[in-house]
């Protein structure tokens, strides 16, 4: 039997969860969300590059919320709006839908969730008897599952470290607004990107600190962010993100590190570069030759080993990323169905894949 499922949010990321929800052969879509008023009234199917499902979108979430289905997938915009879209999604949990999620980054490990969103979760799940999972790419799946699965073959831990290495944002990330404004390329040299200096980096990958820290059974002491930023001698010219002048930033590098007896054990860094000639300081983390772009696990200990996660471009020239981000929520439907009430953590569901493995046949 299939799973019913409401389905909120078609930016670039939300488009691709819908597209997984209409292909899986486990869940049938019977509602869509819209927020712009000139997408009501059109099928889901066209509003993500599919053939027509008779599914047509709508603007009114309560009448979505009155369908009870089996589970609400919520990909809408949450930036700036945190708090109103955990509301929303109480709404559904309330009235007996369960809620998988990837668009709250706060809320993707229970025990690191503001107290004013965990008790807006709590108190919905445990009235409707449902069940919210929120994961996603960064943090979720990528910072969490996956350094998880990679901690299954592990011994005597000494340490783990994701680095995240980015050479080439201005082809990869073409978002001028976000690597001038929040990043601080092209600001003068000195400058403190806002996304260091505002909590942001906090934010978004202590929950995934905490997560580790956790699963490996150590108290940290504290967490703490450090990083760096490197300007440009020359002029820097890119085709789709603007010129970057001699004198202003053209990478930075962080690290956030759960610390123990004033030592990083589990550490989560991030390294960019507007394009790969930009110069940066030598001691900075790079990846092996050959390799553009992704990340890199490393679990120190007895044994060590360090492994990679590359995505590759797809088709329509999407960021695989993207992709990735959207089906570590879909394909997690039907086991956070299954899952006792509450907001889930990744260990509180078994281990989950795609169900779309037609073409291997």
């Amino acid at each position: 039997m299939t799973l019913r499922v409401v389905h909120c949010g078609t930016g670039f990321t939300g488009r691709e969860a819908l597209r997984a929800i209409i292909e899986d052969p486990a869940l049938e879509l019977v509602g869509q969300y819209v927020s712009s008023p000139e997408k009501v009234g059109k099928d889901a199917g066209e509003l993500c590059g599919l053939p027509a499902t008779g599914v047509l979108a709508t603007g009114d979430l309560d009448a979505l919320v009155q369908m009870k289905a089996d589970c609400l997938s919520y990909a809408g915009n949450a930036v700036g709006r945190e708090l109103e879209s955990v509301e929303e999604m109480a709404e559904f949990l309330r009235a007996g839908t369960n809620v998988v999620t990837f668009a709250v980054v706060e809320i993707s490990y229970p025990p690191a969730t503001p107290a004013e969103f965990s008790e807006v979760i709590e108190s919905a799940c445990e009235a409707g008897s449902t069940s919210l999972y929120a994961t996603g790419g960064e943090p979720g799946a990528i910072s969490m599952n996956v350094p998880a699965g990679l901690l299954s073959m592990s011994g005597d831990v000494t340490g783990f470290r994701e680095q995240q290495i980015y050479p080439d944002l201005a082809n990869g990330y073409p978002l001028e607004a976000v690597l001038r404004e929040s990043m601080g390329f092209g600001k003068p040299d000195g400058f403190a990107p806002s996304r260091l200096t505002d909590g942001t980096v906090e934010v978004r990958w202590t929950p995934q600190i905490k997560f580790l820290a956790d699963l490996l059974g150590i108290e940290l002491d504290g967490i703490e962010l450090e990083w760096e930023t490197a300007a440009t001698p020359v002029d820097i010219e890119t085709p789709n993100v603007g010129t970057y002048p001699a004198g202003t930033l053209c990478g930075y590098y962080w690290r956030l590190s759960g610390v123990v007896a004033g030592k990083p054990v589990v550490s989560a860094e991030y390294i960019a570069q507007i394009t790969p000639d930009a110069q940066v300081p030598e001691h900075w983390p790079r990846l092996p030759a050959g390799i553009d772009g992704g990340i890199a696990y490393t679990v120190q200990g007895r044994p060590t080993y360090r492994t990679f996660l590359v995505p590759d471009p797809m088709p329509e020239g999407i960021n695989s990323g993207l992709a990735m981000t959207a089906l570590a929520a879909t394909n997690a439907i039907p086991a956070v169905v299954a899952a006792r009430p509450g907001h889930l953590s990744p260990t509180d569901l078994p281990f989950y894949a795609s169900r779309r493995g037609g073409s291997l046949r």
